[in-house]
């Protein structure tokens, strides 16, 4: 037999070499595969079956809470969303397609029980490392919730704080609880897709984080998100205070030296806001649970839609001069404030 020439050898080579290198598949894993061969079946979001065999020591690595490596197997969710990096055949030529997986990553869950709509339409809830996906029944997902972090979180970092004091603090953001309506913006998202062919998900979040701090207080944000249309969003913020020795919540009157109206014109004042009626309007918008403690400034925060002809968010910065410092009582001053 005739010995091809020696490129055509070394390109031929090259070429098996190509099929074989690695490359990441994602798609869907629906039925629990088998434990003791290590293998299991891969919808891949291409349309293309996969038949996976993991190599001995390739790692799963669950993302999302409450997934882990056994789940490839367990059958515990309805499916798992995986990114599957491994080895295909150049020639394969069969269906479904061998893949020597390397490594798998579990990026979602789909949830046991899913929501369902007024009209009855039923959604599947898809839970991932930081956000859960809502999705419609074809598989587009109508909305991203972010998991943003929340107060547990957030009191990680701050030291000092007794049990008691933790406490309260976590009761206080349990009460609050989540300050979006869930099931009304699913509805808008659902019929901004029935009635349009370029749909873009909405999004929505909330997480809690530290906003200041000082010998005797601390300052939390919790920061709203919220969609206006498609991925065009808005943010609604809200700043809470608390004692650090009891970890109890501060009222207006802990923190300012005036309150409501009066302690509102006075920021406006220091913000240098006497124009009309723009004033008149950030007036009667003023929520004092909005005026949110830096260390670098007080900002005064008005969400969208609150003032007359703001189509967006406003937010007043003021930095902390002698004025602005009258306006707050001893405790209020946040460590490191100028």
């Amino acid at each position: 037999m005739k010995k091809p020439p020696a490129f055509a050898a070394c390109a031929l080579a090259a070429l098996l070499l190509a099929g074989c290198g690695e490359r990441t598949c994602t798609g869907i894993l629906t039925a629990p595969g088998d434990e003791a061969a290590r293998t299991f079946t891969l919808q891949g979001d291409e349309g293309t079956v996969y038949s996976v065999t993991l190599e001995a020591d390739a790692p799963v690595v669950p993302w999302p809470e409450g997934t882990n490596a056994d789940d490839l197997y367990s059958g515990r969710w309805p499916a798992l969303r995986l990114s599957v990096k491994g080895r295909v055949p150049l020639f394969s030529g069969g269906d479904p397609v061998a893949l020597t997986a390397s490594s798998v990553q579990i990026d979602a869950a789909r949830q046991p029980e899913g929501l369902t709509l007024e009209d009855g339409t039923s959604l599947s809830v898809w839970q991932a490392s930081f956000d859960r996906e809502y999705c419609a029944p074809d598989g587009t997902v109508l909305l991203e919730e972010r998991l943003g972090g929340e107060a547990a979180d957030a009191l990680e970092a701050v030291s000092g704080l007794t049990d008691t004091a933790r406490e309260n603090i976590l009761a206080f953001y349990e009460a609050q609880g989540i300050l979006y309506d869930l099931p009304a913006q699913l509805e808008e998202a659902w019929a901004a897709y029935s009635e349009s062919e370029g749909f873009d998900l909405y999004t929505l979040g909330q997480e809690v984080t530290r906003s200041a701090e000082n010998d005797t207080t601390l300052w939390f944000v919790t920061k709203v998100t919220l969609p206006l249309g498609g991925r065009v969003v808005t943010e609604e913020q809200f700043c809470a205070a608390f004692d650090k020795a009891t970890g109890e919540a501060l009222g207006p009157g802990d923190l300012f030296t005036r309150t409501g109206g009066e302690l509102a014109a006075a920021l406006l004042d220091a913000g240098g806001i006497t124009d009309e009626p723009r004033r008149s309007g950030m007036l009667a918008a003023f929520d004092e649970s909005r005026v949110v403690f830096r260390a670098e400034a007080l900002e005064v925060f008005y969400p969208a839609g609150s003032l007359p002809g703001e189509e967006t968010a406003l937010i007043l910065g003021l930095d902390y001069t002698d004025g602005v410092k009258a306006l707050l009582q001893p405790r209020a001053l946040p460590a490191g404030a100028r």
